[in-house]
């Protein structure tokens, strides 16, 4: 079986997202694999009362359908050969139906475009990209805007190091970020809290040697205030944190978490860490079944 059997590539008509798609169609042609290519349509929701009207026009999916075909035809022929794809066309969150098309058509590797937000607008929006590479069950190639300025492609793989079996739904592996930032025992906290701001993450586990010694989070900080320079990572973690792995149910998880007062849990396979899931990565999973 091919490396890239099953590519998916989400297209919002963009340049970046244009220039994920041939980068695409190179790995298609390449490794004989076959194109899945996405588009969502936002939900039009009308207020009613207490009951809001969600609207799904099958005559608009129909033309956006035939109108992805055409895109995708115009994008990719003058660039060699068309590979074998198919197209879909439908609505709901972008990133949600995104990670849950993967899991459930096992695909192998997702190929997106980036639109590099920051500031305010990454605040408020959000990446559409950041949020598949950190749910994905697959790796996540993200094209950079720079591709659609004329420049070569710039990608970066994001690679789960989780087992090589798709994580089931309910399963912690559905949930975790992959890759998770880590500090070691002998960095500052200082170093810590920098890295925590810059990740935008709370919690940092703590490695030494390629193994799982402890877990630090910003409630550690405060009571070093004013010597974060000089006291290292060690003094302030927790020593044998308790821990989940990829197949641990995330009620099981849940449940660890109010037992441990703890707000999120490494995750680990032998004494490696493949992942952290937080508490904020179950609450977005429950809206997301809420909304179903």
């Amino acid at each position: 079986m091919s490396a890239f059997a099953q590519i998916l590539v989400p297209v919002d008509y963009s340049e970046p997202a244009d220039a994920a798609l041939r980068l695409a169609a190179e790995l298609a042609r390449a490794f004989k694999g076959r194109l899945l290519v996405l588009h969502l349509l936002p939900l039009e929701v009308y207020g009613l009362g207490e009951y809001p009207i969600v609207s799904g026009d099958g005559v608009r999916l129909a033309e956006e359908t035939e109108r992805l075909q055409a895109h995708v035809r115009e994008v990719l022929e003058p660039h060699g050969p068309l590979p074998a794809y198919e197209v879909e066309v439908t609505w709901g969150s972008p990133y949600l139906h995104i990670v849950e098309l993967a899991i459930e058509r096992r695909v192998d590797l997702i190929v997106i475009g980036t639109h590099g937000r920051t500031g305010i607008k990454h605040v408020l929006l959000g990446s559409v990209a950041e949020k598949t590479v950190r749910l994905a069950p697959c790796p996540v190639l993200t094209v950079r805007p720079e591709a659609a300025e004329g420049v070569e492609p710039i990608a970066e793989v994001e690679r789960p190091e989780a087992s090589r079996r798709p994580p089931r739904r309910g399963e912690v592996g559905s949930l975790m970020r992959y890759r998770p930032v880590t500090v070691s025992p002998s960095d500052s906290l200082e170093a810590a809290r920098v890295e925590m701001r810059t990740a935008r993450v709370r919690h940092l586990p703590v490695v030494e040697e390629g193994r799982l010694v402890g877990m630090l989070s910003d409630r550690d900080l405060p009571a070093y205030s004013g010597q974060l320079e000089r006291t290292r990572v060690h003094v302030a973690m927790t020593l044998d944190p308790v821990t989940v792995s990829p197949d641990t149910t995330v009620e099981t998880a849940a449940r660890i978490m109010l037992e441990r007062r703890v707000r999120a849990l490494p995750v680990v396979e032998g004494e490696r860490i493949v992942g952290i899931l937080s508490s904020s990565d179950i609450l977005e999973d429950y809206i997301r079944a809420a909304r179903r």
